[in-house]
């Protein structure tokens, strides 16, 4: 009989499973995940900690110097110090010489160097018609340098010394530049009221006044141009040349005790106020006359027309300083001067040769004369007594 074969059942083929890897096993558990990233995260902050304390502790290890010596010795130290540099400055410089190669050889030392001398006030400038310079000018003698700016016959710009103290009113104008209709007649009447009512500045307030005053030794000016008044305190932009005034202020003591009587005049004005009284007017141009005049010195000098006034009488003590005020000014334009000198109750003076005492000016610092054309000014002593002086105010 025919062999019978059993059919066979069909080879079941399992489902090939997946490779488990550590990274799917970690994505399956959650509760791992969360451990692994814990771990990460602590080890990371345990390296930032421990990098930190340890670059820390580096920079916190500091070595220490050397000791420093006690007082002792560094005194000693110093001491050795200081006398080598003063061994070293003490050294005698080198001497150099001259020397002169002929039939005898002479060895000379070096010449020193001079010593520069200061000039009296003199020429910059010509004035028309006078040989002065009024733009500038040096003073003459012992502490009298022009302190650093330019110099006038009206002062200084900037005070090396005590001083009179200037300053400049315009009485044609208002400090906005608007007229004030000054005239030659209301010109007189405002000065007169001025020196008779104490001198208050007050009532030049309401006039142009310039802005730079000026400092002054003596008041000494020859015949010049009246223009040259506004131009010295450099207004002359903005000033004509006439109806001006100047007034010098300062506390002044005598160089000796006495009696004075100051000598002056002015084309157009010259007032002397005197501790608190008005003590000499020689002004021109104006009516009234204020102070007493004791006497008059017809002195003879070119274009000056009249004398000059001798004040009344007034006694100072030296050492003690007095309320001085001079006021110089011009009305119509032209020519002006100014001049001032002092005369001492029992003191000899020379003679000119119409009889009138050759005075000293009236300085407070020790400069020279104007230079230039003698003729321009009156007689004066070349040297006299120096005054002593407070400014406005000290």
């Amino acid at each position: 009989m025919p062999e019978t074969i059993q059919p066979t059942e069909p080879e079941v083929i399992a489902p090939k499973v997946p490779r488990s890897t550590w990274w799917r096993r970690l994505r399956q558990s959650r509760f791992l995940f969360v451990s692994v990233a814990i771990h990460l995260l602590f080890g990371a902050v345990a390296t930032i900690y421990v990098v930190q304390n340890y670059q820390g502790n580096r920079k916190l290890t500091f070595k220490a110097g050397p000791p420093s010596p006690n007082r002792a010795t560094r005194a000693i130290e110093h001491k050795v110090q200081m006398a080598k540099q003063k061994s070293i400055s003490i050294a005698p410089p080198a001497v150099k010489r001259i020397v002169s190669t002929g039939i005898s050889k002479v060895t000379l030392p070096q010449m020193p160097a001079m010593p520069t001398s200061q000039a009296a006030p003199g020429k910059m400038s010509a004035v028309s018609g006078t040989g002065f310079g009024v733009a500038s000018a040096m003073n003459a003698g012992t502490g009298s340098s022009g302190g650093g700016g330019p110099v006038s016959l009206f002062g200084l710009r900037e005070a090396s010394h005590a001083s009179l103290v200037g300053t400049f009113y315009d009485l044609k104008q208002n400090m906005n530049h608007r007229s004030t209709d000054m005239n030659g007649n209301k010109y007189a009447d405002l000065l007169t009221d001025f020196v008779r009512k104490g001198w208050n500045e007050g009532a030049l307030g309401n006039f142009y006044r310039a802005p730079q005053p000026l400092y002054a030794g003596q008041i000494m000016i020859p015949q010049i141009e009246a223009d040259e008044g506004p131009k010295a305190f450099g207004v002359e932009k903005a000033v004509q040349p006439r109806l001006w005034v100047v007034l010098y202020k300062a506390r002044v003591s005598p160089p000796e005790s006495g009696t004075y009587h100051f000598v002056g005049a002015g084309d157009d004005v010259m007032f002397v106020r005197f501790d608190k009284k008005n003590v000499l007017e020689r002004g021109y141009t104006l009516r009234p006359r204020l102070a007493k005049t004791d006497a008059e010195y017809p002195y003879s000098f070119s274009g000056v027309p009249g004398g000059f006034a001798k004040g009344e009488g007034v006694a100072a003590d030296a050492g003690t300083y007095y309320d001085m005020s001079v006021l110089i000014g011009e009305q119509p334009g032209g020519k002006f001067f100014a001049d001032l000198l002092v005369e001492k109750e029992g003191a000899t003076y020379e003679k000119d040769s119409r009889g009138n005492p050759i005075l000293p000016r009236f300085r407070v610092s020790n400069i020279g004369p104007p230079t230039g054309d003698k003729d321009k000014l009156p007689p004066f002593m070349p040297n006299g007594p120096v005054w002593r002086a407070e400014m406005p105010g000290h």
